[in-house]
């Protein structure tokens, strides 16, 4: 009877902690070593995977995300908030994970031309008003990744721009 209690303990903490692994939409990028300790976009609250609503490539790390609007100016018609990732597999096999899980069928439209899916129609993705996921060679060079480890900087190819409509 006790082998059972242990085994029902460890089933209930393995269940808790998948519950707040699948919560979050990405882990952060791992920093340098010598990274400041205080970088105020990394406090920016990371949203979940229900609140953006377009999967995130698996294996890709969070470089950048986008401010609270409580944070930012308010425009006429709130500008979606993005999330920022980089991968180390190349942008031929990102696009691909991206066109069998935005499909026509769910309402996107890829471009070919500029690797960009869209909800909607393509022309609508420069406004920042409607849901996007561009895909873009990353060589580790962008303003996001200057405190990101260099192991990991060097590996990276693939930088996947994600604009969301947050569920309510």
């Amino acid at each position: 009877m006790k082998i059972f209690k242990e085994i029902i303990q460890i089933m209930l903490v393995i269940l808790f902690f998948t519950g707040i692994t699948q919560a979050q939409y990405a882990p952060w990028a791992k920093l340098a070593s010598n990274a400041p300790k205080d970088i105020s976009s990394r406090k920016y609250p990371v949203p979940t995977k229900d609140e953006v609503g377009i999967p995130a490539y698996p294996g890709a790390v969070i470089s950048s995300l986008s401010a609270p609007s409580t944070d930012t100016t308010k425009y006429q018609q709130e500008v979606l908030p993005f999330v920022i990732l980089v991968s180390t597999d190349s942008p031929d096999n990102v696009v691909a994970y991206y066109k069998r899980n935005l499909t026509k069928e769910k309402g996107w439209t890829y471009s070919e031309e500029y690797r960009t899916f869209v909800k909607g129609k393509t022309g609508s993705v420069l406004t920042g008003f409607v849901p996007a996921v561009a895909i873009r060679d990353e060589e580790g060079e962008n303003f996001d990744l200057v405190y990101v480890d260099e192991g990991l900087k060097t590996r990276l190819k693939t930088r996947i721009e994600i604009t969301y409509k947050p569920s309510k």
